[in-house]
């Protein structure tokens, strides 16, 4: 700009950038000028205008009188008429029959993106014609990068044909908004403007907003609502938009939340800043088809995720790629492996916002640490859990693991809620009362990491682990949800931690929150969790310690359900010789190894060496821990089910009656492990055709499990398919088939296609194909069942028989009598040794082969 009166180098400008520290590249560089610019500022051949001195003032905290600056502010064109909206422009357009006021210091953004509904719902709140009071201001709040200012922005161009003028106030700091209103006393023509008294000035605007209507104010950055509320009179008839950082600014202004951009946004905004996306369009299906034929966006959805659809990271990314002409995917691979430097990094920009994503976060946090350090010190343990759902009683219940700075705070609520407010003042937090529940940007934990030394972040990622320790719980269905809400945080804290680490407590939440998916049937993960606790266990406690007998127990169980029975045993066995040692041969601990053991053996068909493991586990259980405790129902349930498969119904009905007692006395009716009980006794019922009796006890375990553990837990499929089964036998086929399938699917997406359970929804379709004269398919199912069985059972285990039975009775009934006949006397082999020649099943087998012999003999 030029002036009619000659200029003076300004010393003062340059004293204070030289007090900074910065070069003069640096300022140009914040303010989005040339270094050319900033040095013709300081030698006084030009004058920055009122724009950039509002930015200097901000930049630098100071009065445009401590700057050095001439407070004689040169009014410049703000008439409008006419406003064409996506187009890009200085203001408006001129017309010398309008008298519109323009102040907005920026240039139209011609690549924003998005926000429509956010705009939407300003327009609505804004534009109503009657008197406006100040609880219905709006303020834009969230967090710095999150894009405040550019909506502001873009609803001044969009509506300003609405508004007779439209005013924008820098209110970031005092020294900033006394700037503009300086500005906006001149726009004005004011008679108080400029020899008046800073209280004049204000109380001449204040005037002139009470008694005008139909106008726009922007607060930009507040940070203090007092501050506007001296020019603001009680009743007006404009509009108020603020943007600011707070949560929340009382009675001012009604909050609208700025979130992060949505992928399709966040994609379309990087690639429009990277100059990657070949036509600019504003239709939604054409920018649809454009992205999706784009070649970057997959790589540029991938981004978006990474840095959670901040605006100014996006932006920043986007000028990175178009002044490297590097690759979407490889800026990407940078941001992944070098972020630091990169979030550093702000490159070309538009001047609305210079600063990077790390200064502009660093910002915040500066200001929150410096003001409160218990508050900073809150949003350091935060940035080492799950940025989502933080649990406040997380923090609450590990007080003692916080430190001495933090710890006071958190144990005292009204100290708590004023950390948590000078967090939300900024946003660097959000509070969610109904859930009791933080969350945290992902890149402000990022810019947190980053500003701790090595030692900090051990120390504080020490003190999330101990935290993490204290509060997960040993597993128990009733603890699941208390798992649910603290796992995230404990995989965030492992996955962050090298494998090489080892490390006591990280061990025991690992083996805990292995536990936890174990039960959830997440069984891959689990084993993952297990196999780094005991590495670590092993390392440093010795191989024989109790601790690492009980990561083994977990493993060994995990073992079993997963079908792999071999291993199983053999973890089995080394938990046991471990806590024999460690413990003593009566500690209840060995009784658990024990029970499993004897499981693996009962699967078997190794009745009577399961029978004696279930004997010692139960008279362990009875005397350390009392006949009516839960644990003993286990090995009751056990020796009931040894029992029903020998045949002896009358013993194994009595154990199973006791076994169910307890438990319903001691976890209540409806609990997952009553359902155990049930589906068992059911089974016996079934066995000896008393239909009546089994399927209310399968669809009350049936009920009982999907309500505790979800429809497709791999649990629950076991009453299904026993539903199935007497369905089946009952002659209800189409009944019968829709519950194997449903059984079918839940066991091969969680246990795998070979799983050994998987057999038996496989044998009842083959079962329901041969009743329903189906032979080819039946005898394919046959066989898929006995290779199953094969792989994974011992030879001589019953379930083998009864395939070898049935596949045997098919050939027979088609006459192939040759082929019947070895899988008969195979089927009676097995019955006669474990069953014995008594028993039903092995008679059953005895009797067809008799025939089968007869018929060949008589044919031959």
């Amino acid at each position: 700009m030029s002036s009619s009166h000659p200029f003076q180098a300004n010393h003062r400008l340059r004293q204070e950038r030289i007090r900074q520290n910065w070069r003069q590249r640096e300022v140009a560089e914040l303010l989005g000028t040339t270094v050319v610019t900033v040095t013709r500022w300081e030698q006084g051949t030009h004058q920055p205008s009122t724009y950039f001195r509002v930015k200097l003032c901000t930049l630098f905290g100071k009065s445009a009188e401590e700057l050095g600056f001439i407070t004689d502010l040169e009014p410049c064109p703000h008439n409008v008429t006419e406003i064409t909206p996506g187009a890009s422009m200085e203001a408006p357009a001129l017309s010398p029959d309008s008298s519109r006021l323009w102040s907005v210091p920026y240039t139209r953004n011609p690549g924003f993106i998005g926000r429509e509904k956010i705009l939407s719902t300003l327009h609505t709140r804004l534009a109503a014609s009657e008197p406006v009071t100040l609880t219905q201001a709006s303020a834009l709040s969230g967090l710095g990068g999150i894009g405040k200012t550019q909506v502001a922005m873009e609803y001044a161009y969009r509506y300003a044909l609405q508004y007779k003028a439209v005013f924008w106030l820098a209110a970031e700091t005092t020294e900033s908004f006394m700037t503009s209103l300086q500005y906006l006393a001149g726009q004005l023509q004011l008679p108080q403007h400029p020899a008046a008294e800073p209280a004049q000035m204000v109380a001449a605007i204040q005037l002139w907003l009470a008694t005008h209507s139909n106008w726009l104010l922007i607060g930009d950055n507040v940070e203090d609502g007092d501050l506007l509320q001296t020019i603001l009179p009680p009743v007006h008839h404009g509009a108020i938009l603020l943007t600011t950082r707070r949560q929340t600014l009382g009675p001012l202004a009604e909050p609208v939340e700025l979130p992060p951009m949505n992928c399709e946004e966040g994609v379309t905004l990087l690639l429009r800043r990277a100059r990657l996306l070949n036509r600019p369009t504003t239709d939604a299906a054409m920018l649809q088809e454009t992205l999706t034929n784009n070649p970057s966006s997959p790589a540029a959805a991938e981004l978006v995720k990474l840095l959670e659809g901040l605006p100014l990271a996006l932006d920043q990314a986007g000028a990175y790629i178009d002044e490297t002409g590097c690759s979407v995917a490889d800026y990407l691979q940078r941001c992944r492996n070098q972020r630091k430097q990169v979030l550093a990094r702000r490159g070309n920009h538009g001047g609305a916002h210079p600063a990077s994503v790390t200064t502009t976060l660093m910002l915040s946090v500066g200001q929150v640490e410096q003001k409160h350090p218990a508050a900073g010190e809150l949003l350091r343990i935060c940035a080492f859990l799950h940025p989502e759902a933080i649990p406040e009683d997380l923090l609450v219940a590990g007080t003692s693991r916080l430190g001495p700075v933090l710890e006071p705070v958190v144990a005292d609520p009204y100290q708590f809620d004023l950390a948590l407010a000078a967090l939300r003042k900024v946003s660097l937090v959000t509070r969610h009362t109904q859930a009791r529940t933080l969350s945290v940007h992902r890149l402000v934990q990022a810019i947190v990491h980053e500003s701790m030394s090595e030692q900090e972040q051990e120390m504080w990622q020490q003190r999330a682990i101990q935290l993490l320790n204290a509060i997960f719980p040993e597993v128990t269905h009733e603890a699941w949800k208390q798992c649910e809400h603290l796992l995230p945080h404990v995989l965030t804290c492992a996955a962050a931690i090298s494998e090489q680490v080892c490390d006591q407590e990280l061990a025991q939440v690992l083996r805990k929150a292995g536990d936890y998916l174990s039960q959830r049937a997440q069984y891959e993960q689990a084993e993952s969790l297990f196999q780094r606790a005991l590495r670590m266990q092993e390392h440093l406690l010795g191989p024989e310690h109790p601790e690492v007998a009980r990561t083994l127990s977990s493993l060994a169980l995990l073992s079993s359900e997963r079908g792999k029975d071999e291993q199983a045993g053999a973890l089995y066995e080394r938990t046991l010789r471990i806590w024999e040692r460690t413990l003593g041969p009566e500690h209840p601990e060995v009784a658990c190894a024990l029970n499993g053991l004897a499981t693996l053996q009962k699967d078997q068909g190794k009745y009577e060496l399961a029978g004696s493991l279930y004997a010692r586990a139960l008279r362990i259980w009875e005397q350390a821990l009392g006949p009516e405790h839960p644990e003993v129902a286990r090995a009751l349930n056990g020796l009931a089910i040894l029992q029903k498969d020998q045949g002896k119904y009358e013993l194994a009905s009595s154990l199973y009656a006791r076994a169910l007692q307890i438990r319903e006395r001691a976890l209540g009716p409806d609990h997952p492990k009553v359902a155990i009980i049930l589906n068992s006794l059911a089974e016996m019922y079934r066995e000896r055709g008393d239909y009546e009796k089994a399927e209310p006890l399968y669809q009350r375990a049936l009920h009982i499990k999907k309500q505790a553990l979800g429809p497709e837990h791999p649990d629950v499929a076991y009453p299904l398919n026993n539903l199935a089964e007497i369905y089946r036998e009952q002659g209800k086929y189409k009944l019968a088939e829709s519950l194997s399938q449903h059984t079918l699917r839940i066991w091969e997406q969680a246990l795998g296609p070979e799983h050994q359970l998987v057999a038996y929804p496989l044998n009842n379709l083959a079962e329901i194909s041969h009743a329903q004269g189906k032979d080819e398919q039946a005898e394919s199912l046959f066989k898929q069942v006995l290779q199953i069985r094969e792989q994974h059972l011992m030879s001589t285990h019953p379930d083998t028989a009864m395939t070898l039975n049935s596949l045997a009775t098919l050939y027979r009934e088609q006459g192939k009598y040759e082929q019947a006949e070895p899988l008969y006397q195979r089927a009676l082999r097995i019955r006669e040794q474990v069953l014995g020649r008594e028993h039903p099943k092995t008679r059953e087998t005895r009797e067809r082969l008799r025939a089968i012999l007869e018929t060949i003999q008589n044919r031959g």
